[in-house]
């Protein structure tokens, strides 16, 4: 199995409940995310939808898709964040958003995308919503054309996508993205289920984003993950 074009490791003590690009600009964790986002860039193909999902929950694949865009929108891009995880939402309310109709009312034809859409400066939010029938949701060809409107829109569209190996919703929305990143906490996800995932993902895989990591363990040889090809 070849490797992940990128790794990128977070340290450990980063506070998964903040959003650590608006609050802490110039620390160490914000700057990870601006690394992050140079190599998507330098992607050997061009990158405008990324689908952020992870191997199972719990692994911060929500806060990381976040900062992502938060990050992107403090460089002047025109982002949009959409939380695609309608079974268990929880982006509106790590956000503080106010209550609005989000994707799975766009979906469902209850509501316009300029409705949903939460604006400010060049970050747009589309959170989840009152799914019905989230597995009808993320089957709905009206998903994939949701997803092209913000592509032509937006010069960069993350996706916050369900875990990859709990639903086949991972594999359908990473199907919509020119690329996808596996969010993975370290020294919590088996090396066997890293390995899954990542084959699970296939070639749209742009690369890990090693998350919580402990930096003195992984100076000294104790971190495992940091390459899932070898794990």
């Amino acid at each position: 199995m070849s490797a992940p074009a990128h790794t990128l490791d977070l340290p450990h003590g980063f506070d998964t409940k903040k959003t650590s690009a608006i609050a802490a600009p110039e620390s160490a964790a914000a700057e990870h995310f601006r690394v992050l986002l140079q190599r998507i860039d330098s992607a050997p193909r061009p990158v405008r939808v990324v689908a952020v999902t992870s191997s199972a929950r719990g692994e911060g694949r929500t806060t990381i898709a976040a900062n992502l865009a938060l990050t992107a929108s403090r460089e002047g891009r025109d982002v949009a964040l959409v939380e695609c995880d309608v079974r268990r939402p929880s982006l509106a309310a790590a956000l503080e958003l106010a209550p609005r109709a989000g994707l799975a009312e766009v979906v469902q034809g209850q509501a316009e995308l300029s409705q949903a859409l939460t604006r400010s400066s060049s970050l747009a939010v589309l959170a989840a919503g009152d799914a019905r029938d989230p597995g009808a949701i993320l089957r709905s060809a009206r998903l994939g054309a949701t997803i092209d409107t913000l592509r032509s829109q937006f010069s960069l569209v993350i996706l916050d996508v369900p875990p990859a190996l709990a639903f086949a919703d991972a594999g359908r929305l990473a199907a919509a993205a020119d690329g996808v990143l596996l969010v993975v906490r370290a020294g919590q996800t088996p090396r066997q289920v890293v390995r899954m995932a990542v084959e699970y993902v296939g070639p749209r895989l742009l690369g890990v984003v090693l998350n919580d990591v402990d930096t003195a363990a992984a100076l000294h040889g104790r971190y495992l993950y940091a390459d899932p090809a070898t794990a």
